[in-house]
């Protein structure tokens, strides 16, 4: 009676379920449903259409245009051409709100331009790591101690005094 009362109790399976249990056999060929391949082209296809809405937001600076005066630019850092390099790039997109490219721009010639670099940089001060802090405070010391321009040296050494 015991053995009869066990079965009553365990769970009773359709057709359909005993069918789907005996495909999922370890022995049976496995085929990977047509939907995974979908769904990876699916991914990628947002992913492709959320770049092109973020380089609609970005404006200019999300051509690749933009992308080859920076490199220009960055290419031309040291040397004689990198003034007119920043000069084309600036007039063309104006300031920078990348951190490593404004810090490019602490090296241009003009004063006013790089009195403005330096308080977007020091906006963005905080949410450096510990690295670029300390790079930026050696890049405002130096600017401190050799810049011929009497209030970018001022801003200069108040930053070093807050930061």
């Amino acid at each position: 009676m015991a053995q009869h009362q066990d079965e009553n109790d365990r769970e009773k399976l359709s057709w359909r379920e005993i069918d789907r249990r005996r495909d999922r056999s370890p022995h049976a060929p496995k085929e990977e449903p047509p939907e995974r391949e979908h769904s990876r082209r699916s991914q990628w296809l947002k992913k492709r259409y959320r770049k092109e809405v973020d380089k609609l937001f970005m404006g200019k600076k999300g051509t690749k245009k933009h992308q080859k005066a920076l490199e220009e630019m960055e290419r031309f850092h040291g040397s004689d051409q990198f003034d007119a390099a920043a000069k084309a790039y600036l007039d063309q997109y104006g300031l920078p709100e990348e951190w490593n490219t404004l810090s490019l721009l602490l090296d241009y010639s003009d004063p006013a331009t790089v009195l403005e670099v330096l308080r977007a940089m020091k906006d963005r001060y905080e949410k450096r790591n510990p690295v670029e802090k300390q790079g930026f405070r050696a890049r405002v010391d130096i600017l401190a101690m050799t810049s011929r321009d009497r209030d970018l040296r001022d801003l200069a050494e108040e930053m070093l005094e807050t930061l």
